[in-house]
Formats: structure tokens, sequence, C-alpha cells
């Protein structure tokens, strides 16, 4: 007889009988293997968990349980996409051959430039020995001279070269560049030839342009200016530059005579017509439009010249109207304007002591209302005396706290 009973043992239950031992749970079940203490999902969890401890690997589809048995996935590498490098944003234009874009990165450039930019174009005027040449060669510091900054200085009076040799000898951030042209005709009775003069001059001009177009064009691609660049140009002799340009307008130009020396009299004069004189200022213009390109790409610009005497109608000079001795309409052209004056030292006698000092004033400034009084250049006495410069040029504010200035 089969049934309900048959499986059925009779169990001591009295105090002394012994209680049999519990089976224990085994701890591993190979998978797949039927475990009647778990429900079907409880084995099917404890199939995954064993697989994920047995490979390292977890997470969403890591393994799949099929046919009753527990499986694996391969776990598929997964490489991520690098990002795509934003191209530059000129990049995504292809530049012509148009000179324009040139210009169109070193305005880029200038932008660049993180310190503040002064624009010069100064006129400096005065009498000789007033320390005119000498406050500009002086307006480069240590850290620009390291840095590989240079002053190029064209010396039509020779007042650059023993400035120069004076007080910068050995200074190679100075390079003083002579104009002047000898002539090589051996019956010419002047001793200079005024159309290669002229030519020499814009020459210098036009290397001067090349030069600071470049180096903010190098500027906007490394962060710096190269060495060795531009900072300042020196146009030392407006006056004789005028002289150049009327003497090449008289001979050749208008054929009024075969050199200087013909031309230089009334005769001459008086068959220039009105309109003629037109031609001298084209001329003398030519050098102000390369200085005032120069100015925009932020080269420091000094256009420096004598004092003009005036005389009363009947031919006697008038003391202190004196006037800058450039072409009259020179001052349209330049940022700032400013007059160096020399004053020397009486006794009580009125005899003069030795002692003199040198001034700078500013009459005129575009870029600034501010007026900086007037700045002391040198103090010369008998033991030699003591140069002061101008510290306010070196970066072209004309205003520095270390300036001597008095109202």
């Amino acid at each position: 007889m089969t049934g309900f009973m048959d499986k059925w043992e009779k169990k001591d239950t009295s105090e002394d009988a012994t209680p049999a031992p519990k089976e224990e749970k085994q701890i591993f079940i190979k998978e797949g293997e039927y475990d009647p203490n778990l429900s079907i999902e409880e084995q099917e969890l404890r199939d995954i968990e064993a697989a994920e401890e047995m490979t390292g690997y977890s997470g969403e589809g890591a393994s799949t349980y099929e046919d009753g048995k527990f499986k694996v996935k391969e776990e598929k590498k997964v490489t991520k996409k690098e990002p795509k490098k934003k191209a530059p944003a000129t990049q995504w234009l292809e530049k012509s051959a148009n000179p324009a874009w040139d210009q169109i990165e070193a305005a880029r450039a200038k932008n660049l430039i993180s310190e503040k930019t002064y624009y010069v174009l100064m006129g400096i005027w005065g009498p000789p020995k007033s320390g005119k040449t000498g406050a500009v060669l002086d307006s480069l510091t240590q850290e620009e001279k390291d840095n590989g900054a240079e002053i190029h200085h064209y010396d039509f009076d020779l007042g650059g070269e023993t400035t120069k040799s004076a007080h910068h000898e050995g200074d190679t951030n100075i390079l003083v560049l002579n104009p002047w042209v000898m002539t090589t005709t051996a019956a010419s009775r002047v001793p200079y030839d005024y159309p290669a003069t002229f030519q020499n001059t814009m020459d210098y001009l036009r290397a001067a342009v090349e030069m600071a177009k470049a180096q903010l064009l190098y500027y906007n691609e490394h962060g710096e200016m190269p060495k060795p660049y531009l900072k300042s140009v020196v146009f030392d002799g407006a006056d004789h530059w005028l002289h150049i340009c009327e003497t090449i307008m008289k001979v050749d130009d208008l054929k009024l005579g075969p050199d200087g020396i013909a031309v230089a009299g009334k005769d001459a004069t008086t068959k220039i017509g009105r309109f003629n004189w037109n031609i001298r200022k084209s001329r003398y213009n030519s050098a102000l439009t390369a200085l005032q390109e120069l100015c925009r790409l932020g080269v420091h610009c000094y256009i420096i010249t004598h004092g003009k005497t005036a005389y009363d109608s009947g031919g006697n000079e008038i003391i202190g109207a004196e006037t800058p001795h450039w072409l009259k309409d020179t001052e349209g052209w330049l940022q700032q304007v400013a007059k160096f004056e020399v004053t020397e030292e009486r006794d009580e006698k009125g005899e003069l002591t030795g002692i003199s000092e040198s001034h700078a004033i500013i009459t005129h400034n575009r870029t600034s209302l501010k007026s900086s009084g007037r700045v002391k250049i040198f103090r010369r006495d008998s033991e030699g005396g003591e140069w002061f410069g101008w510290k306010g040029l070196r970066d072209g504010s004309l205003d520095h706290p270390d300036d001597i200035t008095e109202e």
C-alpha cells in the first residue's frame, strides 16, 4: 500500500533523545543545479551573482539565463570617441593673396597686446643743444633693450651720431642711419645728390613700415615681439628735409637750374607759380605719410627740427618769435608737439653764471588734455651738470612720476 504515509517516520520526542543534526545548506551549487531551498527567482539571482564574482564584471546586460542555464555575455570593449577639436576661428576661411589680410592680422595682433597703446607722432623743436635728440634716444628701458627693442634714428644733422657716441656708447639697440648721399659728379658744385638722398630716406621709411607690419604678425602668432623689433623712429632734421624737397622741386621737377646753387637765388624763386609749390609739399608729405603709417602700427615716431628766426619788416630779428622750421602744415599731421627751451642763469649784475637748464613743454596733445607742465631735461654747470631726461617718452604717455616738472 502506497500513499501519504509511505514516507512517514517515527520521531523520538522524549527528553533523552538526541536531536538529529540539521542538514547544512549547500553554500555553492553548480550553475543550473536545482536547490529546493530557493525559489526559481532566488536561484537565478544566485547564479548571476556567482558568475559576476568569477568574471569580475557586473552591470546591465552582464549575463542572461536561457534554457535553464546561466550564460555570461562577453564584455564588449567600448571605445570612447574623442571629441572633435574645434578649429581656430580664422581657419574656416581660406585666405586669398589679397595683401589686406596682412593688415587684418596686424590689427588682430594689436588687440592682443594687453598694455595700453599710446600713439606717438610727436614734433619736437627748439634751439640747438637743448636735449631734443638726447631725450628721445634715452626713451628705451633696460627691459626693452633686453627684449630686442630698437630705435632707428635718421640723422640729417649729425646730432644722433654725436649723442649716441657721448651718452650711449656701445648701445646696439640704437641704429643711426645717414640719409645723405654724396654726389659722384666731379664737376658738381654741391656735395650732395638730392634726388638720391630723397630716395634713400624713403627707402628707410618703407623698410620701417615693413618691419612694423611683420613684427605685429609675429606677435599675433607667438604672443611676444621678435628680436630685434622696432620701437621708435626718429626723423631728426625736418628743416633739412624741407630743403631737400624744395631743391629737387626747383632743379628736377621745374628745371629752373642745373643744381642747388643755381636755383637758390630770388630769380629762380619768382619763376615758381602759385600751384607749383604743391610739388614741394607733396614730396615733403611723403615722409609724413610713412611716419603716420608707422604710428598706426604702434611705432613711436618723432620729428625733430630747430627753431626758425622771425624778422620784422625792416629785417630785424624778433626775439622770442621763433617758429618750428618745418612746413607750416606739419602740425596738422602730428599727435603731439613739444617745445624745448634753454634758460641761462644770470647774477645780480646781469652776467651769465654758467648755469643753464633745459625744459620741454607740450604745446599740443591730441591723446590727452592733461598739461604736463615744464619737464626738466638737464642742468648744465661748471661741474658737468646732471641729466634728468623725459621718462614719459618711454611708454608714450608723456607723464611719468619720476619726471621733474615745474608749473
